[in-house]
């Protein structure tokens, strides 16, 4: 794909005098300056203004379609382009003589018959173009009374009586204005400062369509910020989608599809990009893909089996509510007290996600089935991962497991026959999974909650009994035996304490720990031995 790339640093003045209006594409997510930002971007202002030096705000990319060559699609730069026009426009009211300022705020249409604002938002996750548009329409007495309205008795301004971001901010810089006007008299040399000494370096990619010209601007934008692979990639998805149900005059209809979807990523705080990554899984599953994963973005705008290509957008959405069910299931089910729950918590436990995707495919899969069969299935996922350790390249037979699942196949077993007591000596970062999975071997159903806690500390040493007095506490503090599982809270207290402490437990293997008078060291590694073993029956069978 050879980009048509044109950059060239620009005084304000060029930027927003042009007979193009700015668009800030519906997948873009809402205006989010806040006080921080504002001020910073004024403050820097006027310290350069006092300093007679030029000031750089930073670059925007935008995109050009040689179909439509009124608009220009921001790939990036929203935030800096609407705080300007927001400056501009508090300027132009305390200056309503420097016309320029008017040409800047606004444009014509195509047919000439209307006056718009020159930065358009058609983000509709939030009321951005109506609320910009309507700060956009304050004269200076409006802006004055809303001023009024919205301070405190401090004198500073109460954004929760604000109608909206943009009204803050634009409130923000009236403030900042006033008092710049009350005690100088150069503002209007500080005016043509910022139109003509401050630059921004727009770059702009062009394309036959819109969508060619934003997948220019959105390589630029990667290559820019070097954010790595998840770079807002739930934005191009929701745009894909928003113009499949565009094209069949559903905008509406999807707009309320993607709110409530959003809605159920915040409520399990999950990013919109994580219910895509456990997509993702799902369609490698049913592809049968078992190579490397791909660039997330890559993997739903390039390949020819994408749902954002291959599927009308309320099936797309379907999946991703269905997805959020199944996460939804797994929480509910992980706190209650069945035997499943013990095992999803033990995989919990586990250091990565991988895992998790083969879960959340299962269970896609199986329309929900939590069945014996699905208990079969989260055991021999544990065995396979504790197995293997803390380590990504659990990554390349979870692959397997996924598309052996999508294809209706059981899974093996993950027995390992050649494994002994002695695989369990260090647990490294798995220690709290391998003492909740000894735990629970001997247990029927899983605790609501659990903590888990250390019987012995360091600062434990002068507290021990004499058959302690050469055991080097570094040596044992995380091995398997030291570590406990606990229905009741974790105390930072020492080890007199816990014998007391944790009589309190329901559980009797806590209440055992101190069953003789002290806890030596042969009760340690009697403790230790008997979980390996248990780790060794339920590797083995």
């Amino acid at each position: 794909m050879a980009l048509s790339l044109s950059a060239e640093q620009k005084e304000l003045l060029k930027i927003f005098k042009i007979e193009e209006q700015y668009v800030i594409p519906p997948y873009q997510r809402p205006y989010s300056w806040e006080y921080d930002h504002c001020f910073q971007l004024y403050n820097d202002l006027v310290v350069a203004f006092d300093s007679h030096q030029d000031y750089f705000i930073g670059n925007i990319i935008i995109a050009k379609s040689n179909s439509n060559k009124d608009t220009l699609e921001v790939v990036d730069g929203q935030q800096r382009l609407i705080t300007s026009l927001l400056l501009f426009k508090t300027l132009y009211l305390f200056q309503p003589e420097i016309k320029i300022l008017q040409l800047l705020l606004e444009k014509e249409d195509w047919e000439g018959n209307n006056i718009v604002s020159r930065v358009r938002s058609d983000v509709f996750e939030a009321n951005d173009g109506d609320a910009l548009n309507e700060v956009l329409r304050y004269d200076y007495s409006k802006l004055e009374s809303r001023f009024i309205n919205v301070i405190d008795k401090n004198g500073k301004i109460s954004e929760r009586l604000c109608n909206s971001r943009f009204e803050a901010n634009i409130l923000y810089f009236y403030s900042w204005i006033k008092f710049f006007q009350e005690i100088r008299n150069d503002l209007k040399d500080f005016t043509s400062y910022i139109l003509k000494q401050v630059y921004l370096l727009p770059i702009e990619l062009s394309g036959q369509t819109q969508d060619e010209a934003n997948e220019k601007a959105l390589v630029i934008f990667e290559t820019i910020n070097n954010r790595g692979m998840n770079l807002e990639d739930a934005d191009i998805f929701k745009a894909k989608l928003y113009n499949k149900a565009k094209n069949i005059q559903e905008e509406k209809i999807f707009i309320d599809y993607w709110t409530d979807f959003k809605s159920g990523c915040d409520n399990l705080n999950l990013n919109i990009d994580d219910v895509f990554r456990y997509y993702s899984h799902i369609i490698r599953g049913k592809e049968g893909i078992t190579l490397s994963e791909t660039n997330l973005r890559e993997f739903f705008t390039n390949e020819k089996f994408s749902p954002l290509e291959v599927k009308k957008y309320k099936d797309v959405l379907a999946d991703l509510f269905k997805i959020l069910e199944i996460l939804e299931v797994i929480n509910q089910e992980k706190i209650k007290e069945t035997e499943i729950a013990k095992w999803i918590q033990i995989i919990d436990a586990y250091t990565n996600q991988y895992p998790k995707y083969a879960i959340v495919n299962y269970l896609f899969v199986t329309e929900i089935n939590l069945d014996n069969d699905f208990t079969y299935f989260l055991k021999s996922l544990i065995r396979y991962i504790y197995y293997l350790g803390s380590t990504s390249t659990v990554k390349f037979e979870i692959y397997n497991i996924i598309k052996q699942t999508s294809s209706g196949l059981t899974i093996g077993s993950y027995y390992r026959n050649d494994i002994t007591q002695d695989y369990f000596n260090y647990l490294g970062r798995l220690k709290k999974g391998f003492a909740l999975l000894a735990f629970y071997i001997t247990k029927k159903t899983a605790l609501p909650t659990y903590n888990t806690d250390k019987i012995i500390n360091l600062k434990d040493k002068k507290l021990l009994s004499d058959d302690w007095r050469d055991i080097d506490l570094n040596s044992i503090i995380d091995i398997l035996g030291n570590q406990v599982i606990i229905d009741i809270p974790k105390k930072n207290i020492s080890i007199i304490k816990k014998k007391e402490y944790y009589s309190h437990s329901e559980i009797k293997e806590i209440k055992y720990i101190f069953s003789n008078k002290n806890f030596s060291y042969h009760d340690l590694e009697k403790r230790d031995k008997e979980l390996k073993n248990r780790l060794v029956t339920f590797f083995t069978e």
